[in-house]
């Protein structure tokens, strides 16, 4: 009996015909790692509909994160489920990570930690005086140099308004 190998991801990706794509990140949830182009144009007369950007795209291009809005330019595949990003060609840098390269000082506001679960990675802060929540994911915490986080700690971030409404798009660092 002759075993037949399965191809990986990259070797399918690697044998379908790329088509090039610019447009803008719809939405981006990095606690689901996916979301969503909407091409503006592309080198496929008949595209339709979005194009799937998987955290694992952005990483091969050096980001975990993508801004609502922000412009790209890559190289997409049809796949079964429709199209999917395959190749980062050029990105706009998150907005709270260009403002911390620049050395400039962002608009922190101090906010209190409600709730954090490690295993699923996310939680949820709350404004001074103002019971909305809002979502903070495990990235954050890591990159501000944070390993577990306790209910009632006084963190300072930034919020932004995304698709899904506010969130947490970038922690202070631990001194």
């Amino acid at each position: 009996m002759t075993k037949i190998a399965a191809k990986t991801e990259s070797e399918a990706t690697a044998s379908e015909p790329a088509v090039r794509v610019i447009g803008r990140i719809k939405w981006f949830d990095s606690a689901k790692g996916y979301g969503f182009i909407v091409a503006e144009s592309s080198s496929e007369a008949d595209m339709t509909g979005d194009v799937l950007l998987h955290i694992s795209c952005l990483r091969d291009y050096g980001e975990n994160y993508a801004d609502e809005g922000a412009k790209i330019v890559c190289d997409a595949v049809r796949k079964e489920r429709g199209w999917q990003t395959a190749h980062i060609i050029e990105m706009e840098r998150p907005r709270a990570v260009v403002a911390q390269e620049k050395g400039l000082r962002p608009d922190y506001e101090t906010v209190t930690l409600k709730w954090f679960n490690r295993t699923r990675g996310y939680g949820f802060v709350l404004r001074d005086g103002q019971e909305t929540d809002i979502f903070v994911h495990a990235v954050a915490f890591r990159k501000a140099g944070y390993e577990d986080i306790e209910p009632g700690t006084r963190i300072d971030v930034i919020i932004e308004v995304g698709a899904k409404g506010e969130h947490v798009s970038f922690v202070k660092p631990r001194r």
